[in-house]
C-alpha cells in the first residue's frame, strides 16, 4: 500500500506540471540501485551529465533510487509516465517480461550484437510496455560471480549451501548443489552476518561498495555471464521530443555503451584486487563444474525465460542463432 501511494504521488506530481516543463526541461530518472553500485556512478551518472551538457542544461535529469520505488516495481511507473527514464536490470522486471534476462544468454560483444540487430529487437519488444531503449550496456563475459562465507568444498561445489540470487542465477546454483534464496539486495549483509544464507551472487563490480567482504570471505571463480543494464525512456516522453533531441539521446547512449564495455573489465580487476586486500580469498570451482558453467548459465536462462514467455523467447533464440550469437 505504501508503495502504491508513492507511485500515485509521483504520477500526480508529474501531471501537475505543464507538459512543456515536464518533457522539455525536467526529467525524472529512476535507478534500480543506490550510489554504492558502480553501475550508477559509471553508467547512469555519466549519461545524465553528458545529456545535460549536450543540451547546455535545457534538459535536466533528476535521479531517484530504490528508496523511491523498489527495484522489482520500477518498470510500470516508468512505462506509465510517472518517471521518464529508467536504469535497471532484466531480472528486476522478470515478472512483466523475461526478454532482457534472456538476452544475457547471447554471445558476442556490443558491436556484433548491434550489427546483428539485437539492439533493435530489444527496443521493439519494450515499446509494448511504453518504453524506448536509449542505451543497452553490457559487460564482457565473466560479469557475474558468487561470494561465500566458506570456501568451495572438496567436491568442487557448494553442496547443501543456501545462496542468494535472483532466478536467473538458479541454474548455476543448482549445478553447484546449492539451494537458491531470493532476497532484496538490502537484506544480503544481515543475512550473511546471521548465517541465514551462505553466500550470494552479484555482478563482479559492486561487492566493495556494499561491504559484503566483511561477512563473506570468499570469491568463487570463475566468474560467468554477460551483465545487461539498459537505460529506457518513457515512450510518450520520447515521442514528444524533437528529432534533434532523440538523436542526441541515442548518441549519448551509444557513448555510454562503448565506454562501459571497455571500463567494466578494468573495474572488475580493480575491485577484485581491492577485495583481496580487504581479506577475501579466491576459491575455485572443481574442474567438472568449470566445464559445465557456461553452458549451464545460457541453457538455464533460455529455459527459465521460455517458461514465462515461450513465444517471445523462442523467437529471440531463433533470431540469435541465425546471427551466430546463440547455440
Amino acid at each position: 500500500m505504501k508503495q502504491l501511494i508513492r507511485v500515485i504521488a509521483a504520477f500526480a506530481a508529474l501531471v501537475a506540471v505543464p507538459a512543456t516543463q515536464a518533457f522539455g526541461a525536467d526529467f525524472r530518472f529512476l535507478a534500480s540501485w543506490d550510489k554504492n553500485y558502480p553501475g550508477v556512478t559509471h553508467i547512469a551518472e555519466p549519461f545524465i551529465k553528458n545529456v545535460e551538457a549536450a543540451t547546455k542544461g535545457r534538459m535536466k535529469l533528476i535521479m531517484s533510487g530504490p528508496e523511491t520505488v523498489p527495484p522489482f516495481e520500477q518498470l510500470q511507473p516508468v512505462g506509465s509516465g510517472a518517471f521518464q527514464f529508467l536504469f535497471t536490470h532484466g531480472a528486476y522486471h522478470f515478472g512483466t517480461t523475461p526478454f532482457l534476462a534472456a538476452l544475457e544468454a547471447l554471445g558476442g560483444d556490443s558491436k556484433s550484437r548491434r550489427a546483428a540487430g539485437v539492439w533493435d529487437v530489444v527496443d521493439k519488444h519494450y515499446q509494448r510496455f511504453g518504453l524506448k531503449l536509449v542505451a543497452l550496456t553490457m559487460t564482457p563475459d565473466g560479469g557475474y560471480n558468487i561470494f561465500t562465507r566458506e570456501p568451495i568444498g572438496p567436491s568442487g561445489d557448494l553442496q547443501g549451501r543456501k545462496i542468494r540470487g535472483t532466478p536467473t542465477y538458479h541454474s548455476v546454483f543448482r549445478m553447484l548443489g546449492a539451494s537458491p534464496v531470493v532476497l532484496p539486495p538490502s537484506d544480503i549483509y544481515t543475512s550473511l552476518e546471521k548465517g541465514v544464507i551462505d553466500g550470494g551472487a552479484w555482478p563482479v563490480v559492486g561487492l566493495l561498495g556494499y561491504r559484503w567482504y566483511e561477512v563473506a570471505k570468499y570469491l568463487v571463480r570463475p566468474a560467468f555471464g554477460y551483465v545487461a543494464q539498459p537505460i529506457f525512456m518513457n515512450l510518450a516522453a520520447w515521442n514528444s521530443l524533437s528529432d534533434a533531441d532523440k538523436q542526441m539521446l541515442l548518441r549519448e547512449g551509444r557513448k555510454i555503451e562503448d565506454q562501459w564495455e571497455k571500463a567494466a573489465a578494468r573495474l572488475a580487476a580493480d575491485e577484485e584486487k581491492a577485495l583481496l586486500a580487504k581479506g577475501m580469498t579466491i576459491t575455485e570451482m572443481g574442474a567438472a563444474q568449470k566445464a559445465k558453467l557456461k553452458q549451464t548459465w545460457s541453457d538455464g536462462l533460455w529455459e527459465l525465460t521460455a517458461q514465462k514467455a515461450k513465444k517471445d523467447i523462442d523467437e529471440l533464440r531463433t533470431f540469435a542463432r541465425s546471427k551466430g550469437l546463440a547455440n
